[in-house]
């Protein structure tokens, strides 16, 4: 591979090397990072990409294909210094622009006349977080149909929350059978905790909306959000999170999918306190707030969109709110909903 060029990020403080490599050398390093985003764009019937097939053989130059790499990085990072970071990391890397042409190029070597040495151009994106390289997929994204805000959510929540460290077990949605064990969670409702974290709103999934505009509306929430300047990230709300799966009270709580999305949204305002408050203390915060909850009129509310915005609002202040009392936390709820 040939390195032509490195460009620093202002927004999200990573980096862009544009460089080539040989149809010989992407077959063997980027086609199989297809798979690791297994829920991204499905590859398309090899019809629509016939043509395509035909002139590659031919000799035509593909359009540059985009791959991501997610790590820390150093500051002024130079040319040589990221080529070197690629090669030893391109087997962790996702591939996020550039599945149908890699596809395409598999199956145009089986042909004859192909010429393994032509070269395919690439461009690496180098990003210090999955937060920020999120936020520049959707910026480059929006508004494209071939995938959606959530979509590219959904394909790097695939991918990101094995987390080294967490002791967690996350189902898929195949899995959802297992779920009721003790010690598991859905992915699904990581997913959505996570969609809801990054737009900075429990209002995900709301039904009355079409779901075009729903994704059009959570990707407008995720640019106009401050992703790229905190100094927090997703992965630290998930720290705590295992921290209370560690608690049989805290454990059954979080796991039921309203409390979780309200959790994971409100954290964001109070993930320093979190990350260091024992657990004993923050079961009995949660202990007095479903008491107070308790008397919320159910009849009167929908009741799952008022948790998860009551849960937000409480869980973003709430080691200030911890000091109320049960009857000063329902008039504080009161005033939410």
């Amino acid at each position: 591979m040939r390195s032509f060029s490195i460009d620093k990020d202002m927004v999200i403080g990573g980096y862009v090397v544009t460089a080539s490599a040989t149809y010989e050398e992407a077959l063997k390093n980027f086609l199989p990072l297809i798979g690791r985003l297994d829920i991204q764009r499905d590859t398309l019937k090899a019809k629509f990409y016939a043509r395509l097939e035909d002139d590659i053989v031919k000799g035509c130059v593909m359009p540059p294909i985009t791959i991501s790499l997610v790590d820390t990085l150093e500051d002024n990072l130079t040319l040589v210094q990221a080529e070197e970071f690629i090669s030893d990391r391109i087997h962790d890397a996702f591939v996020l622009d550039g599945i149908q042409r890699l596809n395409t190029l598999s199956r145009a070597a089986n042909r004859e006349g192909f010429d393994a040495a032509r070269p395919i151009y690439v461009n690496f994106v180098l990003a210090p977080s999955r937060d920020r390289l999120l936020y520049r997929m959707i910026t480059l994204n929006n508004g494209q149909k071939a995938m959606s805000a959530r979509h590219q959510i959904d394909a790097l929540a695939d991918a990101f929350f094995d987390f080294d460290g967490v002791e967690m077990n996350l189902v898929p949605e195949k899995g959802r059978g297992r779920v009721r064990a003790p010690d598991t969670f859905r992915k699904a409702d990581f997913v959505k905790g996570y969609v809801a974290y990054l737009s900075d709103s429990v209002n995900i999934d709301n039904q009355k909306i079409i779901e075009e505009k729903m994704d059009e509306l959570i990707a407008a929430r995720i640019i106009d959000s401050d992703i790229v300047t905190r100094q927090r990230e997703f992965i630290d709300v998930v720290s705590v999170i295992n921290r209370m799966s560690q608690n049989e009270y805290l454990r059954a709580w979080i796991r039921v999918q309203n409390n979780f999305i309200g959790f994971c949204v409100g954290a964001k305002g109070s993930i320093d306190y979190l990350l260091v408050v024992g657990m004993a203390e923050l079961e009995a915060g949660v202990r007095t707030f479903e008491g107070a909850f308790s008397s919320v009129d159910v009849s009167k509310v929908n009741l799952g969109r008022v948790r998860r915005e009551v849960i937000s609002r409480y869980i973003s202040d709430i080691d200030n709110y911890m000091a109320l009392d049960g009857y000063d936390l329902l008039d504080k709820i009161s005033e939410w909903i």
